[in-house]
């Protein structure tokens, strides 16, 4: 027996740490840390308000309107489009352009929920309280500022490359049809979820998992739909 036969292994090379590709574009960096922000700030507290005989307390922007459910579920469809290769590097318009409409969605909320936040804490004082705004909440529109304008100068970069032809294809009409009836059966199944869950629930709780569980069923559905439409019509055509 050869004796070289006993030898033992060589030992593995060390594999290297390398970074993600979405952290290897400074602008990609730039748009997934603004919307880092924007989750975090979404999810503390966005005032802080006190009352006679019931002290401090802190409010949060799932209570009443849900606003900050509404900017988390954007917000975080923004960072997959970010964070996926395929959807960053996409030639459909749709997707490049996915952030920065999110984005900018978000700012429009977030506009309406300080307008919101400013007549309650002014409501307070009949009561003899008073309130302000957390940084949690300037710091949510800081995240949706830098993301959209991240998500701007990258539709911008990549104008070349996208394609903004509609073409009125079987397939797509079938997919854009299915996908809104999707959007449309998802949003309401959450609706109904979500009433089911909450029942007897506080109104900031009810409203909060309302708008999550509506908004993640709609985008489910129009993706489900759109697939299965699509795919139904190109059978259809072979």
């Amino acid at each position: 027996m050869d004796l070289r036969d006993w030898r033992f292994p060589e030992p593995a090379p060390r594999r290297r740490f390398s970074r993600p590709n979405a952290l290897r574009d400074p602008l990609r960096t730039a748009l997934l840390g603004g919307l880092l922000v924007m989750v975090v700030g979404a999810l503390l507290p966005w005032m802080q308000a006190w009352l006679p005989y019931q002290g401090f307390f802190e409010i949060s922007g799932f209570e009443g309107a849900g606003d900050a459910g509404l900017v988390l579920e954007l917000g975080l469809i923004a960072t997959a489009l970010t964070w996926s290769d395929r959807a960053w590097n996409s030639r459909l318009a749709i997707l490049v352009a996915g952030p920065v409409i999110l984005g900018v969605i978000c700012l429009l909320v977030l506009r309406i929920a300080y307008t919101d936040a400013t007549i309650y804490l002014r409501s307070l004082e009949k009561y003899g309280g008073y309130g302000s705004l957390q940084p949690a909440f300037v710091a949510t529109i800081v995240g949706a500022a830098i993301a959209s304008l991240a998500g701007a100068v990258q539709l911008r970069r990549a104008r070349r490359r996208v394609s903004f032809n509609l073409g009125l294809t079987g397939p797509t009409v079938a997919g854009t049809i299915g996908g809104v009836a999707g959007a449309i059966g998802g949003f309401i199944a959450g609706v109904r979820i979500a009433e089911l869950i909450t029942a007897g629930d506080i109104a900031g709780v009810s409203t909060s998992v309302l708008v999550i569980m509506a908004f993640s069923l709609a985008f489910v559905g129009a993706w489900v739909g759109a697939v299965g439409a699509s795919s139904l019509a190109r059978g259809a055509r072979r």
